[in-house]
């Protein structure tokens, strides 16, 4: 079996109160450090969900021990997590059965850290995230619109190293008004995935929208110096859920 399908992924989601992408991507960098992790999201916060700035999350793998049941390996794997932030391993639970499914979780409470806020921490088999998918927000953090159309861009991104990915990605989710980048890597090059919401002009349709937007991500897209995958816009929420045509 893949190591990927049975290993469990911990996932550190912390909230830095900044409008500076720079700034999300260097605590990105510091976390993926301290805990070798393997992916790395970084989305800008919803005006309406209640928190400002951006929303940082990392994941880290941990396979499984010989003979360990699936719920020690949930626990073993946030102790190094819960551990480095000072938390109750006690209040650590596991949700779910053998039979269904089972991952971990704390409830962080809004912990304070240097310089940012822990508010969520969660361990999945498998890597299977049981939050809901994630709203893309405009780049300049406004309120959506019904009108705006939803850009998806996966990238190749020539190296291994995940902070090294952070920073070759900062100048494409710039020009693309990207709101949100997935980063990760499994022992060969990163891929990345990025997720924009970009404005209807004045008086335009919604088909002349997404004509217009899909030209223009081409055009920035030329200018890449990386593989582009697959390019994907709509005018509906991407949650990840459709592999892009």
């Amino acid at each position: 079996m893949d190591l990927r399908e049975t290993a469990v992924v911990t996932r550190i989601s912390a909230n830095i109160e900044t409008e500076d992408f720079a700034a999300a991507a260097t605590l990105g960098e510091r976390l993926i450090g301290e805990f070798d992790a393997t992916e790395l999201e970084i989305c800008r916060a919803d005006p309406e969900g209640g928190w400002k700035g951006y929303l940082v999350s990392v994941g880290y793998r941990t396979p499984p021990a010989d003979g360990e049941e699936p719920a020690e390996t949930l626990h073993r794997a946030a102790v190094p997590a819960l551990f480095h932030f000072g938390l109750n391993a006690q209040l650590f639970e596991i949700h779910g059965t053998p039979e269904t499914g089972q991952y971990g979780s704390y409830d962080a409470y809004d912990t304070q850290a240097d310089g940012f806020t822990l508010y969520s921490l969660m361990a999945s088999v498998g890597g299977t995230d049981p939050r809901e998918p994630a709203h893309v927000p405009r780049h300049d953090f406004s309120p959506r619109a019904e009108t705006d159309v939803i850009s998806r861009v996966h990238l190749y991104v020539p190296t291994g190293d995940l902070r090294l990915a952070v920073d070759l990605c900062g100048r494409p989710a710039a020009d693309l008004s990207a709101s949100l980048v997935r980063i990760s890597t499994d022992a060969g090059p990163c891929e990345a995935v990025l997720l924009s919401a970009l404005p209807a002009l004045a008086g335009e349709s919604g088909d002349e929208a997404l004509s217009r937007v899909t030209n223009e991500v081409n055009a920035q897209l030329s200018q890449v110096n990386m593989s582009v995958r697959a390019v994907h816009t709509g005018l509906e929420d991407d949650p990840f859920h459709t592999e892009p045509g």
